[in-house]
Order: structure tokens, then sequence, then C-alpha cells
């Protein structure tokens, strides 16, 4: 483990490297934390190179669904394929002392330092192979290598950024692929069960239109509350006759001859009853019209 005091805004990223740095950072990867691989690909471009890459690394490596991957294309039907870990990464990062807020750009080590054949870094050596892989080395490999914590400032980082997510996946890949296949299901159920409300709705709405029909219902609703309102008033008109009608039959000691209802009046004629007792106990909840005297009848008339 090494400690290292950066003033430059670019650090080279070993294993167990240690950082004490201020403000936004470039980190350049080690080889230790990539697979690189030159590939004959008989294909047209970098997409599809890419869409192949499992498989030209499954010899290589195991549990390729854990892995990430990029393509750079060199010439025609050859690619510079590299596959990264990016939890790996994401923890090293974050164990190294860099804040990943502060995280610019990251950048694999195999495109930014070809200007030195060899270089050691963070008491650590790595030389270019002859077909052209960046590798990490023993010490004693190295003819004269050069200091690459000496050089940072001299780096001329190219446009070949790392496609990493700064944040811990804290699911496995076999994991969000159970999610997503559960997550399909439930979509499905659900698209199913509207389908199946929307077929009961129709034949629904189809039976109420065939009742309308058969029992001669209005067409529409505007209808309907119009002829509900209409019925509700008369029903409500009725109602205050009846109990206009039940308040005077309470009265034992009248004795109600006849009565009859024109609209909101009520024609009340009593026999042998007293005219200012009866008129009392009725103007008491109800308007008197008239009040007449005719032989033994009295005559009432109330409004309602």
């Amino acid at each position: 483990m090494s400690l290292v005091s950066n003033n430059s805004n670019k650090i080279f990223l070993c294993s167990n490297t240690r950082v004490e740095i201020k403000g936004k950072v470039d980190i350049i990867l080690s080889p230790e934390f990539y697979w690189v691989r030159i590939f004959d690909i008989p294909v047209k471009n970098i997409s599809q190179a890419k869409y192949v890459l499992p498989t030209l690394f499954e010899d290589i490596l195991e549990n390729i669904n854990d892995l990430s991957y990029q393509v750079l294309k060199l010439e025609d039907d050859k690619y510079l394929c590299f596959a990264y870990e990016n939890k790996r990464i994401f923890e090293e990062i974050k164990k190294s002392g860099i804040s990943l807020s502060s995280v610019n750009s990251i950048y694999f080590a195999q495109n930014e330092c070809k200007e030195y054949p060899q270089f050691i870094v963070n008491d650590k050596s790595f030389l270019y192979t002859e077909d052209g892989i960046l590798v990490k080395v023993p010490n004693t490999l190295l003819s004269s290598p050069i200091n690459l914590d000496e050089k940072y400032e001299e780096l001329n980082l190219s446009s070949n950024k790392v496609d990493i997510k700064l944040y811990n996946n804290v699911l496995s890949s076999k994991q969000i692929y159970s999610l997503v296949a559960v997550f399909i299901i439930l979509a499905f159920v659900n698209f199913y069960k509207m389908f199946d409300y929307k077929n009961e709705t129709l034949l629904m709405e189809e039976k109420i239109e065939k009742l309308r029909v058969t029992s001669k219902l209005p067409s529409s609703m505007i209808q309907t509350d119009s002829i509900i309102k209409k019925y509700k008033k008369i029903v409500s008109k009725e109602k205050i006759k009846r109990e206009a009608i039940e308040y005077i039959l309470r009265n034992k000691s009248f004795k109600l001859k006849r009565f009859s209802l024109e609209k909101d009046v009520l024609n009340l004629s009593f026999i042998n009853t007293d005219k200012r007792k009866a008129e009392k106990f009725i103007s008491k909840k109800y308007k008197i019209l008239s009040s007449k005297v005719s032989s033994l009848n009295l005559n009432i008339k109330v409004k309602l």
C-alpha cells in the first residue's frame, strides 16, 4: 500500500493505492482493474463487436455476466476490447480516498500511457508488450523505466473514457434478471386484467342498453335525471299532503266529515266542530286560507 499526495488533477489508480487529493480528478485505471485483448471480429461497427464480446471473453474469464465491456476499433475487422467489473472499480475508488463526487472522468491506462513503453507508478511496474498491450510486470523486467508520478502533467488524455457507474449496484446480474422477469410477469397480469375488465365493461354496457330499450327508458342521463327530478318533486308534495291529513286526524275532538285535495290546497269539512278550536289547532302548523260555517258544517281551506 502507498499513500500518495498528488497536486495534479490526474491519478494512476492501482490496487491498494491511497490518495490525498483535493478538487476534481481524472482517474487512469491500472491494468489490474480490467482485461484487454485484440480480437479479429468480422463485423462492421463497434456496436456489433460489443455484442459478441461476452462470447469471446468466455474462454478467458469466469462470471462474464457480471462484467461490462468496451470496444475501440483499430482497423477493419480488428478491435481493441476491454472487459471490467464495475463493482470492483467502484469499491477501489472509495477505498483509495478519492471522493466519488470529485471524479471527473475515468480512463484505461492502456489508451493513455502509450508515450511511455515502460514505467513505474506507485512502486509498481508496467510495460507495453510487442502487440501493444499494457501489462503489470515484476520490477526486474524493466530496463529503462520512467516514473509516471512525475509525468502526470504531460499526459494528454484521450477521448476514450470508461463507461462506468459510480454507485454501488447491490444486486447481481442474476438478481436483476430475476426482478426484470417478475416485472414482466406482473405487467402481463395487469394487462390481462385490464383487457378482461374492458370486456366486462363492454358487456355491462350492452346489457344496460338492452334493458333501456326493452324497458323504454330514456336514452341519455340528462333525460333520466330530469324524470327522476320530476318524480322526486311529486313524491315530496304527496308526502306533505299525507303529513297534513295525519296531523288533522290526530286530533280526535274534531269530527272530520270529508276532505279533498286541489293542487296545494287541502279542503276540510268538519261537523259539530268548534270553529275557534279547529282554527287554533290547524294554524299552529299550516296557513288557513278561509274558514266558513254553513249549517252544522265547518269548511276550512288550508295551504300546504
